[in-house]
């Protein structure tokens, strides 16, 4: 618990800072490039990244034809919804993550349920709650778009003939997906299963690709923790608020960077934020649930579909078994471009910005040392702290218009 010494220095020092602050600003910028996606050969691939846009967009590729990518990810709420949990064809439990930057994400979803961004952005056509679709459908949604079709096979070469319906029936293993479609799956050969997926893989590469294209541009917050590393106090000051100066403060005080490091200010790891459970439902459990699917997944970073299968990347996959401390932890967000993409938390049961300082500062009702894991303590934040901490959060959001 901070002290009521400190926080008092908090407040009435803006401009003196130390030279271990000036230090810890420096990590916290620039953005860097995003790392290589090793097992998709096409990922930084201009024609593959024109497919993959016209992929996000294209509602087509759902049950219902009317639910594309871009439902959830709207360019205008930074890539995400802004409603509570996501809607598709049904109602899901977790809120819309944002896109920008996410080639920097190593495990895709609150829960890790995905090793690569291309398997990420396959899983959601085949989720009963999303678009509902099977990957055969998809795979002749294309084929049946010329233009799409053409342009696809330019880059990934000839897609299956899936035009005999009996040999290639609407079909899928996922385990959660209905019966018949299952049982379809079960009867097609292998050889026709392993073209399908093949095609299906190269789906998700071509998202992937047109995915790394979405770079949010520098805050506020660059340039002030840029001027603050150099020594020029004058342009730091210029460049955010005094209470979102007086809020960095206070972040690099009370320990947030201990998960929330580095230019995105995230460890992309996987922790108990504390979240209560919502009424009446049981509690999420996390990247319990979401490792497992990785593993069982035809499309993980070390499998067939796979373009550098012994990659770390890959390897990671399949060294990491399931613990029991993965229940109820889920990974960590970035604190970049919040003031648009809220609601916030992995169940979207947080509505503002103080919302969520309010949990951290006070966690009350917080579901707190989940399997050993007793990374929180109340802060013991006065109110004007906690909005100096707010303040400093929109520092790190821009306006994105692509």
């Amino acid at each position: 618990m901070m002290s009521s010494m400190v926080l008092l220095l908090v407040l009435a020092q803006v401009t003196d800072w130390t030279t271990e602050e000036r230090r810890l600003a420096s990590t916290f910028t620039p953005v860097p490039a995003a790392p290589k996606s090793l097992t998709n050969r096409f990922a930084d691939d201009p024609n593959a990244a024109a497919v993959g846009v016209r992929l996000f967009h294209d509602e087509r590729l759902s049950a219902n034809g009317k639910i594309s990518c871009a439902h959830c990810h709207r360019v205008e709420h930074a890539f995400t919804d802004q409603k509570r949990v996501a809607v598709g064809l049904g109602t899901g439990t977790r809120n819309t993550m944002s896109l920008l930057d996410v080639a920097h994400v190593r495990q895709p979803f609150w829960d890790g349920a995905a090793d690569s961004l291309w398997m990420q952005a396959l899983e959601p056509f085949e989720a009963p709650l999303e678009h509902g679709i099977d990957r055969v459908t998809v795979l002749r949604k294309i084929i049946e778009d010329d233009p799409l079709r053409k342009a696809f096979t330019k880059v990934f070469g000839a897609l299956p003939d899936v035009s005999d319906h009996s040999r290639f029936p609407p079909a899928t293993p996922r385990l959660e997906a209905p019966v018949a479609l299952r049982e379809a799956w079960s009867r097609m050969e292998a050889e026709d299963q392993a073209l399908v997926n093949a095609a299906y893989a190269n789906v998700g590469k071509a998202i992937e690709a047109f995915e790394r294209t979405l770079v949010s541009p520098p805050a506020p917050f660059d340039a002030f923790a840029a001027a603050l590393a150099s020594g020029d106090d004058q342009a730091a000051a210029r460049a955010i608020s005094p209470a979102a100066q007086r809020g960095f403060r206070i972040f690099l005080a009370v320990g947030c960077r201990n998960c929330h490091s580095g230019p995105r200010f995230t460890d992309e790891g996987f922790h108990s934020n504390g979240t209560p459970p919502t009424a009446g439902q049981r509690p999420d459990p996390g990247r319990w649930l979401g490792h497992p699917k990785v593993l069982r997944s035809a499309f993980r970073a070390d499998g067939l579909y796979s373009d550098d299968r012994a990659s770390d990347q890959a390897r990671g996959t399949a060294s990491t078994p399931r613990q029991p401390d993965m229940v109820g932890t889920f990974r960590t967000p970035t604190l970049r471009h919040l003031e648009h993409t809220g609601p916030y938390m992995h169940d979207g049961s947080m509505s503002s910005l103080i919302e969520v300082v309010r949990h951290y500062n006070r966690l009350e009702g917080a579901m707190l040392d989940h399997h050993g894991e007793a990374l929180l303590q109340p802060l013991g934040l006065d109110e004007p702290s906690e909005l100096d901490l707010v303040a400093f959060l929109r520092s790190l959001s821009v306006q994105v218009d692509r």
